[in-house]
């Protein structure tokens, strides 16, 4: 074998090794007397492994090239942050001179940023996380929209450890209340949750790439939709339900089985719990419901109730919860006149009320 075949030292840097491998270079081996017997079953050696080699050396350069993606953005996360800050420190040094009110408006707009360029990164670190999961988990027998709406999911969710804090509320309702079934169960945040706490609780989910990772990780999940997930459980056979985020995306007719089936499988006193984007505040159902495209309406508060007390149903709580950050809302002044505080009051409250909205229902 000519010597360019070989390497005598590891090779520098992920680019090094990326050429390696697709070179299919190897190190030198030592001399021998019986070099000419040892290159034989090296031959055939190799030969027998071929198959495999070469999926670990196709393995090997997409975990590189994936190394190379997560290292450039970094990078332009870095760049993007540090644009940034200069952009607010040139803000704050023009604001030195002005006066207090005007000071103000330029600290909410920095503030603004802020939130912003704190969401981008997040978003930037979970693509990562996908792309590195989706690398090295097994391939699953998912269609390309699983696992297209699953990396999109995961984007605009934001973190699992941020929404595990949002399933608490529920996962303590649960534990007076098991078994439960996690309706939509998507990433599992709540039957991770319950698993912790030793609640009894399993999920359905028709994205078969949630379903895989979770079953993965020692779930008890299955792929299923609104009413099937129903059909192999008795009556009076649950304490809770969970559906959250789940309701929007539905066509009415599954909702309406949605609180059919439900009513049918719990048991009296049960629960059925609820999460939705908050259809009363304007910037959500005019902005932020429409960056999932599998939504397809917001859900009224009113009509979710309706449908409740029809499926025999009483409403143990119903709020908005998660508000927006405080920076978004149009601040009010202490000199500011009392009527013009009452309107941006008012317009607060309709434009940037809480995100969400919870119910929790008791048969």
């Amino acid at each position: 074998m000519a010597d360019e075949n070989y390497v005598d030292a590891a090779p520098a840097g992920a680019d090094g090794w990326r050429e390696t491998w697709l070179s299919d270079r190897r190190y030198r081996p030592q001399p021998s007397r019986f070099e000419w017997l040892l290159r034989i079953v090296r031959r055939l050696v190799r030969r027998a492994g071929e198959p495999d080699s070469e999926r670990q050396k196709n393995f090997n350069v997409a975990l590189l090239d994936l190394l190379s993606d997560v290292r450039d953005d970094i990078a332009g996360a870095r760049r993007d942050f540090r644009a940034d800050l200069e952009t607010v420190q040139r803000d704050l040094a023009a604001a030195i001179g002005v006066e207090s009110a005007k000071l103000r408006e330029l600290v909410v707009v920095a503030a603004k940023r802020n939130d912003s360029l704190i969401a981008a990164l997040d978003q930037k670190i979970e693509s990562v996380a996908v792309r590195v999961r989706d690398a090295v988990n097994p391939i699953v027998p998912a269609t390309a929209s699983d696992v297209l709406y699953r990396r999109l999911e995961d984007a605009l969710r934001g973190s699992e450890a941020h929404v595990r804090e949002d399933v608490q509320p529920y996962v303590e309702l649960a534990s007076n209340h098991q078994p439960v079934l996690d309706v939509g169960c998507g990433r599992g945040e709540f039957l991770i949750a319950c698993h912790e706490r030793g609640i009894k609780a399993r999920g359905v989910d028709v994205n078969e790439r949630s379903v895989s990772d979770l079953r993965q990780r020692g779930l008890n999940v299955t792929v299923a939709e609104i009413p099937e997930c129903f059909s192999d459980l008795a009556d009076g056979s649950l304490a809770s339900v969970l559906a959250m985020h789940v309701v929007e995306h539905l066509p009415v007719e599954a909702l309406f089985a949605l609180f059919r089936e439900s009513a049918r499988v719990l048991r009296a006193g049960g629960l059925l719990m609820i999460e939705t984007p908050n259809a009363e505040s304007m910037a959500m159902t005019a902005g932020d419901f429409w960056r999932d495209p599998t939504h397809r309406a917001p859900r009224h508060p009113a009509a979710l109730t309706v449908l409740a007390r029809e499926h025999g149903f009483a409403i143990e709580e119903i709020r908005a919860v998660h508000e927006v950050p405080e920076g978004t809302r149009i601040p009010i002044h202490a000199d500011d006149a009392p009527e013009l505080q009452r309107v941006i009051h008012a317009i607060n409250d309709r434009f940037f009320a809480p995100q969400d909205l919870r119910l929790i229902l008791r048969k």
